[in-house]
């Protein structure tokens, strides 16, 4: 349970970055696509199937974008669940000891 609640509280921390990289992403994917056309035709303005392109590329970009912010920060946040319940083992160990060295003086 705690370690669900770690990794969508990581999450809701990183939701800004993850739409900010993949907004960058599809505007950067988009203009590639319409440089690209410029540097062909010569002209400014792009015909429809211009456009369309550069809209499909820039939507597939966003959304790799995303989901690449999105994985890592899911491995992040793992990371740090694991670190989580390493403190937690070592600290249930140590009490067990404890426990163990009471028991002995009892007996």
């Amino acid at each position: 349970m705690r370690v669900t609640g770690h990794i969508l509280a990581t999450f809701f921390k990183a939701i800004g970055r993850i739409i900010l990289a993949a907004i960058v992403c599809g505007i950067i994917g988009a203009g590639v696509v319409l440089l690209v056309a410029f540097a062909k035709s010569g002209h400014l303005a792009p015909d429809l199937l211009t456009t369309i392109t550069a809209v499909a590329v820039g939507v597939l970009s966003l959304y790799a974008g995303g989901v690449t912010v999105l994985m890592r920060e899911a491995v992040r946040a793992l990371q740090e669940a694991a670190k989580d319940v390493e403190h937690d083992a070592g600290s249930a160990i140590r009490g067990a000891e404890a426990l163990a060295q009471q028991v002995e003086k009892h007996l």
